[in-house]
């Protein structure tokens, strides 16, 4: 891993992103001179391969729910030790997701806001090994460590990513996690065991 550039202003950002070959971004929505949610978007279109994992001081369910909503890659907040940064860093390089244990309380709610029958309506057959690597990839572990866990090729790992990630039609691993939370194939309580 290494750091490519560092930005403390806004009007500095599409240049470096333009001028630096980079794998993921951290992206502060509090960057002086910008609206962050208004840059997500425009990187997302203009830097399509780029992960964008989230900073912010906020954990608010208005935030948290503008994110998903983008399709961006993770959400952390400044608070939480920065080996959980590197760790999740690591699983965004693996085309997993990452957000704070601690925020699925936060999430669980923003779930429950979706359209009434949209869940059983539009939902897709999700196997047992599916179903598997999405509690796994919840549970922070990378795609070599899931192919060890399920005793699997870490290719089929990722094809199965692939595969939940095309036929959810979400935009990422944590669009993935969303559509498992929303429509009850996964519990917030499956999260936190084990």
């Amino acid at each position: 891993m290494k750091v490519v550039a560092e930005i403390s202003d806004s009007r500095e950002l599409f240049p470096a992103l333009a001028a630096q070959s980079a794998d993921v971004l951290l992206l502060d929505l509090g960057m002086p001179g910008m609206n962050g949610f208004h840059t997500a978007g425009r990187i997302s279109e203009l830097f399509p391969r780029l992960k964008i994992l989230v900073l912010t001081v906020t954990a608010d369910q208005s935030t948290i729910r503008n994110v998903i909503r983008l399709g961006l890659h993770g959400y952390f907040t400044k608070n939480t030790d920065p080996k959980e940064l590197q760790n999740a860093i690591l699983k965004l390089q693996d085309n997993g997701f990452y957000f704070e244990k601690h925020l699925a309380d936060i999430i669980e709610p923003l779930l429950k806001d979706q359209p009434a029958g949209s869940a059983a309506k539009d939902q897709v057959a999700i196997s047992r090994r599916e179903k598997e690597i999405i509690l796994l990839t919840a549970k922070e572990l990378c795609g070599k460590e899931i192919a060890a866990h399920l005793d699997i090729a870490y290719k089929t790992v990722q094809r199965h990513k692939e595969n939940l990630i095309r036929k959810t039609g979400a935009k990422n691993f944590m669009g993935v996690l969303i559509y498992a939370l929303s429509r009850h194939i996964l519990s917030v309580e499956d999260l936190n065991t084990g």
